[in-house]
């Protein structure tokens, strides 16, 4: 069963045998269809539903929550509009906000958008907001996300050409921090010992609280957190992937701006986070870029000529390099013996690619471009360096899950992997440079944005909200930070 259902009803018109009031008419039907007999009509839905109540000839479609043995009361329209059944899910991403348009009757996907995070504007990184946020900036943080969350409420509507008022549910899924700023609650507790939320399961609220521009009495599921740090962004994506219900032990990496990890099966979860995205980022490497239109997500570099070529996203003119292009750079690189293991650049083997940048030398993925105001792009042995710090923290990140269980990494089965830099990620690229686990391809399986593919499912069956829940007390995190073994895994682990 959905978020919310929707009823057709024929309720018989009143008589001097029958005088029972119009809710209570309704209410009785709808007792007889779902056996609930709690049924709760918020004040305001019943003045505005008088007119159609009065107008429809006793033709009325009901839609409603239900909870447990409660059913709350949405929307009330004149006729049969169970055709017309839509939800929304959205994934609160630090960077990117994205939203699907669900027909919850056919369970299709009618528009899939994503915006950047209207919050940037008070800081790129996630740190920088939540001192602007400690600084009494919660409500201009609040604002600014929700201005985003309702511009592609408004942009899914418009392109599907379904009114915003005709979605009764929505299912929202972010990190622990972004769900605090979207509730208006201050996060700045978890930024210090002992790291504590406000809140890590937050009752169904209806759309109006929370400023959601859909149908007011709408139900708003938002994923729950498990202690500070696995945001309901993650617990969405091991909901997507079916890793806690499964007997065979599986893994799933989540590489966005934080690489976040789960290895477990039905039985048990274990976690871990650390940042790792940074290093795939424009804040750090020279020529990175944002996976967008130009950006080169694709790199091979010939054996013989060691001449590159590349692809670019939407086949634009090349603007920089996005995070899978950085990482199959490195990998290409690093297979034509143009890198070695440490890192750094074989400078003995010839080709006219090798240049000086700001006193540096570079590998040059394309020259200057005349008649273009399009900059040359590059990779230095900085860029990879920090790519392989990242590298080196997952893998060390990992090696601790393993250890901390008494297995193998040959016993994992399944490795999914999402975030917004593992959906693009080349599998093959990522174990040459380690940043995957060296297991055969066929075992990764890539879930995509494991966060709204979680809230989707809520949506289409609500069910799934005490499955969330379920794994979200299930999981055991583990703080790397003060794990004793980290540290030199982590310096073990920074080679190609």
């Amino acid at each position: 069963m959905a978020l919310s259902s929707k009823y057709y009803l024929e309720v018989p018109a009143a008589s001097l045998d029958n005088n029972k009031g119009e809710i209570d008419r309704i209410n009785s039907l709808l007792e007889d269809f779902t056996g609930i007999k709690r049924i709760d009509w918020p004040i305001d839905l019943i003045i505005s539903s008088l007119p159609v109540i009065r107008s429809s000839n006793g033709q009325l479609t009901v839609t409603a929550c239900r909870d447990g043995d409660r059913l709350s009361l949405i929307s009330v329209e004149s006729g049969d509009t169970r055709s017309f059944h839509f939800g929304i899910a959205i994934d609160l991403g630090t960077t990117v906000v994205a939203a699907e348009l669900i027909d919850l009757k056919t369970g299709d996907t009618l528009s899939s958008e994503g915006e950047i995070n209207a919050q940037v504007r008070y800081g790129e990184d996630l740190l920088t907001r939540l001192h602007f946020a400690s600084q009494g900036g919660v409500n201009e943080l609040k604002s600014a996300l929700l201005d985003t969350i309702n511009k592609l409420v408004d942009i899914t509507c418009k392109s599907s050409g379904i009114p915003s008022n005709q979605i009764s549910a929505a299912s929202i899924a972010g990190n622990t921090s972004m769900t605090h700023l979207f509730l208006g609650l201050d996060p700045s507790s978890i930024r210090h010992e002992p790291y504590v939320p406000v809140v890590n399961h937050v009752p169904v609220l209806n759309a109006s609280e929370v400023g959601l521009k859909i149908l007011p009495h709408a139900p708003v599921f938002i994923f729950p957190s498990s202690g500070s740090f696995l945001g309901g962004d993650l617990i969405s994506g091991v909901l997507a992937s079916g890793l806690a219900k499964s007997e065979k032990i599986s893994l799933l990496l989540d590489i966005g701006t934080n690489g976040e990890m789960v290895l477990g099966n039905k039985d048990w979860l274990l976690a871990c986070a650390g940042a790792a995205g940074p290093a795939l980022e424009g804040a750090v490497a020279e020529c990175a870029t944002r996976a967008k239109p130009g950006a080169i997500d694709r790199v091979v570099i010939d054996p013989t000529t060691l001449e590159p070529s590349f692809s670019t996203i939407d086949d634009k003119p090349a603007i920089g390099l996005c995070g899978s292009g950085l990482v199959d750079a490195i990998a290409q690189l690093y297979s034509v013996g143009l890198l070695d293991s440490t890192g750094r650049f074989v400078l003995e083997k010839h080709t006219t690619r090798w240049q000086k940048i700001n006193h540096r030398i570079a590998y040059m993925l394309t020259e200057e471009r005349t008649g273009s105001n399009l900059p040359p792009i590059y990779i230095t042995e900085k860029d990879i360096q920090n790519v392989l710090r990242t590298k080196a923290a997952m893998v060390a990140a990992l090696t601790v899950l393993l250890n901390s269980v008494g297995i193998s990494i040959e016993e994992v089965q399944k490795v999914y992997t999402a975030g917004s830099f593992g959906i693009h990620l080349s599998p093959e690229s990522s174990i040459a440079i380690g940043l995957y686990p060296r297991l055969p391809l066929d075992r990764f399986i890539p879930l995509g944005n494991g966060s709204l593919q979680g809230a989707c499912r809520v949506l289409l069956d609500a069910s799934n909200i005490d499955e969330a829940k379920r794994i979200a007390d299930k999981i055991t995190y583990l703080e790397l930070n003060v794990h004793p073994t980290f540290m030199n895994l982590f310096r073990s682990a920074k080679y190609i």
